[in-house]
């Protein structure tokens, strides 16, 4: 595995796929329940994360290949996603919603039910998104160019347990760090993903012209 390459997707993947927005959520959900029922909310959101993850590592591009998107175009358009996402976290406010993505969560006392929003919305999408998985479709086209899918695969296991060892601390992370440290955080990472997001649009922009100026040569 080349740890250049790992380390590329991983800080990638960690700006756009981070946990820090769907804490709020989770300590919602988890409150006041069983240690070990909380470790089984972790372990399910971790799961589908990676699964979901995987799939669009896998299936994505031939995704787009049966639509007729090349992906070139898909670049442009993820690229410019991953800059209104960018954007938008750079934006929030402490504690706007953007910073948090917060959204309504029902009062659930019941285990299964809080099992079954560690799925959605948690996992899917305040944990990886349309953003993250767009990410994950270009860097396995670049890794399957390069021959580097185990790198991306390695971090995106690397991203998903990162991820669970925030939730294992949420309690802890939120108390001694606060909210403005979070939502300082958040703006950084909104600026790594905002450049990410441009540096796929020029990518694509460029593929695309030179093909067109060899067409036209």
């Amino acid at each position: 595995m080349d740890n250049a390459t790992f380390q590329h997707y991983l800080i990638g993947l960690l700006a756009i796929g981070n946990n820090v927005s769907s804490l709020g959520a989770y300590l919602a959900q988890t409150q006041g329940m069983a240690r070990r029922h909380i470790w089984n909310v972790i372990f399910l959101t971790t799961l589908v994360c990676f699964v979901f993850l995987v799939v669009f590592m896998l299936f994505g591009t031939a995704v787009l290949n049966f639509f007729g998107i090349s992906i070139s175009s898909f670049e442009i358009a993820g690229g410019l996603l991953l800059g209104g996402v960018g954007m938008e976290m750079m934006s929030a406010a402490n504690p706007g919603p953007a910073a948090h993505k917060s959204v309504d969560m029902p009062e659930q006392d019941d285990f299964h039910a809080a099992l079954s929003n560690a799925v959605v919305p948690i996992g899917i999408p305040l944990t990886v998104g349309a953003g993250t998985a767009s990410a994950v479709v270009l860097f396995a086209n670049s890794a399957a160019r390069s021959g580097s899918s185990g790198s991306l695969l390695a971090a995106i296991l690397a991203l998903v347990l990162i991820n669970a060892v925030v939730f294992r601390f949420a309690n802890t992370v939120m108390r001694r760090v606060g909210p403005l440290a979070l939502t300082i955080f958040t703006k950084i990472m909104g600026l790594f993903t905002l450049s990410i997001g441009v540096e796929f649009v020029v990518h694509g922009v460029s593929t695309i012209v030179t093909g067109l100026l060899h067409k036209v040569a």
